[in-house]
């Protein structure tokens, strides 16, 4: 059995990377589906958030409004951290339990995908680690696309997160993503056959 991470800049192609992976037998852990699980309403992580921010981050419906979240920590690198603070070991554990279940089950590769795995320093603990990349020109063009945004305000999103030339030297892997659908599932074919060989 091998588990793998996988994570990637903001529009470089991650998730259509993860659906390649699926597509060739992998079991994928999406640490972005189960940060959604922990804060469901009634769940420990959720009632301290509402505990930490107040009870104006929820919607009518008892869930959180992701939005106002976001524009609350976005600009406020405390508010974030206390965030983090809440979700990511809670995330972690439930990945960690997920992942045996998989194991369990006789998966052979397992991918644990997670946008910010460098950030949250995932990297010390997991390893392999495939980055996948693409040039700025590009990303910045699909966070356009993707967000319906001006130039600068992509730029701005981009910059908020990690480099990906700093992902790059942390990186096992790197698949870069700025050709063809079928470059990019090349790329994915050869990288998995190559952690296989290790």
């Amino acid at each position: 059995m091998k588990l793998i991470g996988l994570t990637g800049g903001i529009a470089s192609g991650k998730s259509t990377v993860a659906d390649i992976l699926r597509r060739m037998g992998a079991a994928i852990v999406d640490a972005d589906v189960l940060s959604r699980e922990v804060v469901e309403p009634g769940q420990q992580a959720w009632q301290e958030i509402v505990n930490t921010f107040g009870a104006d981050v929820l919607q009518a419906d008892r869930k959180l409004d992701r939005q106002k979240l976001r524009k609350i920590i976005f600009d406020n690198p405390g508010a974030r951290k206390q965030l983090e603070v809440i979700i990511h070991p809670r995330v972690r554990a439930l990945a960690e339990q997920r992942i045996a279940e998989h194991r369990a089950t006789g998966f052979e590769l397992i991918v644990y995908e997670v946008p910010l795995l460098f950030e949250g320093k995932i990297h010390e603990w997991l390893r392999p680690v495939i980055l996948v990349a693409c040039d700025l020109e590009t990303q910045r063009r699909r966070v356009e696309q993707r967000d319906n945004v001006s130039s600068e305000a992509a730029q701005k999103i981009i910059d908020a997160q990690m480099s990906l030339d700093e992902k790059r030297k942390l990186a096992d892997y790197t698949i870069e993503n700025n050709g063809s659908l079928a470059e990019l599932e090349r790329q994915v074919h050869e990288v998995i056959d190559r952690i296989k060989a290790t």
